[in-house]
This record gives C-alpha cells, structure tokens and sequence, in this order.
C-alpha cells in the first residue's frame, strides 16, 4: 500500500464556471462573464489545500485551453493533480451560473458529455486512492455510465485501503431521468460510506423527508456512521454513532452567492477532523466535543465563501480565519 501522503482525494467532476460580472443579472442579459474554476470535488480539493491539508483529485479534462486552465489552477492552489487525466476527445464541460439578488443560483449546463462524465474503470488507479486517509466522492458521477462503474471500483479501492469514505451528494436533478433511481444508487454509495453530509433540501430525494433530525436518523440507518445536514443561514445539525446528536447555530454574514457554500463546508469539515483522522480515530469513535468544534470551523468556512463570487472566490486560508 501506497505512503499516505494526501488527507483528502476528491473524485468526480472539473468544470469551468462562467459568472455574469455581477449580481442579479441573468445569463440572457449578460454581456460579459467572469471565469472561475468549478465543480464540486475540485472546489472541495481547493478549499482543503487552502486550509493547509494535501489534497487531490481524480477526474478527466478535455485536450482544449479550458483543461489546460483548470489543470493549471488547481496546481496554483496546491492540490495534487496527478490523478487529472486528459480526455482524449471529449471537452471540458463548462457551466454558466446566475446569481440573483438574493444570491440563489441557477444554472446552465454544456456536457454533452463533457469529459468529466467520461471518467471509466480504467482511469481509477488504486495506487493514487490508497495514498490518501480520506476518498472524497458526491452523487452526480453515479447518474450515468461510464463513469457510474468507476465510482463503484473507486468506493471498493477507498475501502480496501482503509480510507475514511465521505460523501457530499450534491444532488443535481437535471442530471437524474428517475428520482428513485437517484435515491436507490446514492443509497448503495452511502452504505460504504463513513461521513456524509447533505443539505436539508437535498433530504426528500435522498431519504424522503424533509426533517433534518429524522432525515439525519435515516440517513445513519443507511450506513454512516457520522452524518451532518446542513441548513443554509441556520446552521447545522450531526448526528454520530459517539458524538450522539447535536445543533450549532449558523454565522450571519451579507449574502453575494450561495455558490460553493456546501464544498466550502465539506472542505471545512474534514480539514478540521484530519488530526483526529491521523491518528487513527475513524469516523465512529469521533465525540460530541471533536464533531461540534469540526461542524463550528466548517460553518464559518461556509460563511466566508457566500460573500463574494464564485464557488472558490472567497474559500479562506487557515490563517484568515
């Protein structure tokens, strides 16, 4: 088995982000756009190298300038990209997102497949999923094949080795002809799975209510044994096989873009438990004490990426915050 040399190795989709050049202009009226790097595993791997943990991630990028763009900035802040392979014809998907007044999101996708839908079984490398302590995965590369069999053969690799297993589902509808069938393969994954945090409007879908305590309880049931919803300005609740189950207030802060919040919390969360998860603690022995501190640095982490634009514009480094 490979050295642990990562904290963290995210799987799953690479995107560039266009942004209209400010608040509350749609994408048909807009005039010109801002670039940002996307996706929800790579925004997660930079908001873990921001907070001063190794990071990684495996996905695929087309053979096209905006590839080369993200391959190059994911390298800027630090996050290993040897497992960024190049898609030999497919492009690298872009995402036009508007941002309302409010700074709700809405979105406007071009993967027909992109090359991040197009990640196989002979892309996942065992040998890069065993050198990290926790492989990092969320829903969307369950929704199609081929990359549907590589997240399997990448989950069966991340148990092999012994990684911690998280999950952000980070449910995208538009993606899912059935939502049953959404819920039956989140559900498999989640099985395998040690830490998982959902949104509160993502709990009907995935383990039909809306109740964030009894949707927490449900989605334990299904395997995890520590489990965070999160619920926007109002904060968070967990639910732990040790830590029992616990509510921590949200920080009040003036609202730009929703976009990134929960990757910034993700990231947030697990580079706080990294201690704890390098000296061996898994998930089930966390106490009530470790998960509440994790989710009150996770939520403040969360706070500062909805002041500004973009999923990665304002993920803090450790010593701002």
């Amino acid at each position: 088995m490979s050295a642990r040399t990562l904290d963290v190795m995210c799987f799953g989709e690479v995107i560039v982000d266009f942004f209209p050049e400010a608040q509350g202009i749609t994408i048909a009226d807009a005039e010109r756009f801002v670039r940002h790097a996307g996706g929800a595993p790579a925004n997660m791997a930079t908001g873990v190298a921001r907070l001063g943990r190794r990071a990684g991630l495996m996905t695929l990028v087309g053979d096209d300038d905006f590839g080369r763009f993200l391959r190059a900035r994911l390298s800027e802040e630090g996050v290993d990209i040897s497992a960024v392979g190049i898609h030999p014809s497919a492009r690298t998907g872009i995402t036009f997102v508007a941002v309302s007044a409010t700074g709700e999101r809405s979105f406007t996708f071009y993967r027909h497949p992109s090359a991040d839908q197009l990640v196989d079984e002979e892309h996942v490398d065992p040998a890069h999923i065993e050198r990290a302590r926790v492989f990092h995965w969320g829903s969307s590369t369950l929704s199609r094949e081929p990359c549907r069999a590589a997240t399997w053969k990448a989950l069966a690799a991340a148990r092999a080795a012994g990684c911690v297993i998280s999950c952000d589902p980070n449910l995208r509808p538009h993606l899912w002809h059935d939502p049953d069938e959404a819920r039956a393969l989140i559900g498999r994954g989640l099985a395998m799975t040690d830490v998982v945090k959902l949104s509160d409007d993502e709990l009907e879908t995935v383990v039909g209510t809306r109740d964030p305590a009894a949707g927490a309880r449900a989605l334990r049931a299904l395997g995890p044994s520590l489990v965070i919803v999160t619920r926007g300005a109002s904060g968070c609740i967990f639910d732990g096989a040790s830590a029992g189950t616990g509510e921590l207030p949200g920080e009040r802060v003036a609202v730009v873009d929703t976009t990134g919040a929960g990757d910034g919390f993700v990231a947030g969360l697990l580079a706080a438990l990294a201690p704890a998860f390098e000296r061996g603690v898994r998930p089930a022995d966390l106490g009530a004490a470790e998960v509440a501190a994790a989710c009150a640095f996770a939520n403040r982490v969360a706070a500062r990426v909805v002041t500004r634009f973009g999923a990665t514009a304002a993920l803090p480094r450790r010593e701002d915050l």
